[in-house]
């Protein structure tokens, strides 16, 4: 319940919710800007695929992520050591060569995971409504 106190002009007035409902719907005054045109495609594709393999897979791109930084890192001292002419310059670049294949296995690894995730996955076709406004 809602009450009007109103001006010194006006009297109070009591507004009731049951008297908007005998008024006539209004049209929206802003409707013609925003017009919306919503497409929803008749069905949707969905690949399922086995959810121990995809965290295999993704710990294997964490690990490849992980060595390639350790990698790049040893190069770049590697390189460093070979400007300034270092007696360390044989152990640091044995460590890169070593991170290097551990890059290279990691990588393999990852990419073979996704190999097997594209193979044991399936496609679920779901059709969509034909709901309209």
């Amino acid at each position: 319940m809602i009450t009007n106190t109103g001006t010194p002009q006006e009297p109070s007035k009591h507004v009731d919710a049951s008297d908007f409902s005998k008024l006539a719907p209004a049209d929206n005054p802003i409707g013609d800007s925003f017009n919306i045109v919503v497409s929803v495609p008749e069905s949707i594709q969905i690949k399922m695929v086995d959810a121990s393999s995809l965290a295999d897979y993704e710990v294997w791109v964490f690990i490849a992520s992980i060595i390639s930084n350790a990698f790049v890192g040893f190069l770049v001292a590697y390189f460093q050591a070979l400007d300034a002419k270092s007696p360390s310059v044989s152990y640091i670049g044995w460590t890169t060569l070593v991170f290097g294949l551990l890059l290279l296995v990691s990588i393999i690894t990852a990419l073979w995971k996704r190999n097997t995730l594209k193979k044991k996955g399936r496609d679920v076709k779901l059709k969509t409504s034909s709901a309209s406004l």
